[in-house]
Order: C-alpha cells, then structure tokens, then sequence
C-alpha cells in the first residue's frame, strides 16, 4: 500500500474517532453508497459492450434512466415488441 493512501486511511480514521455511533453509521452507509456507484458504472460498461439490436429484452435496459421521453409505461409493447 503507498504512503499516500495509508495517509489518507489514517487522516480517516482519526476523523472517525470523534464521531458518535450515529455518524459513523451514516458514513459506513455513504461508503457502501460510493461502492454501488462504482459497481453500477462497471455493470453499465459491460452493458455498452452488449449487442442489443437484436435482443429486444436488451434494447430496453437502462430506459428508465435515459433522457426524454421517458414512456416506458406508455409504450412498453413498442419497446419489447417493436412498431406493432
């Protein structure tokens, strides 16, 4: 481990030594918060890489999150089935 992170741990930890119970769990939370972030961002990479032209199923993921329209519920047969 570089000097540096182990700086960075130790800066962390002495923070950590004047919080309550309470605090300690809420930035246990962010880092759990902070760790999905990086997850979802290496689900959306391999996502990316996929062939969805084809996949129906796979053609919708991610919508929900997408710019406008968002007309999911609306229009979720044209979405998995095509121009109908």
């Amino acid at each position: 481990m570089s000097g540096q992170m182990m700086d960075y741990k130790e800066k962390v930890i002495k923070e950590l030594e004047d919080l309550s119970k309470q605090k300690i769990n809420e930035v246990i939370d962010f880092i759990g918060y902070l760790k999905s972030k990086d997850t979802k961002r290496g689900r959306n990479k391999k996502i990316d890489t996929l062939n969805t032209k084809d996949n129906a199923l796979l053609s919708i993921i991610g919508i929900g999150e997408s710019a406008a329209p968002h007309n999911l519920a609306q229009n979720h047969d044209k979405y998995a089935y095509g121009d109908l």
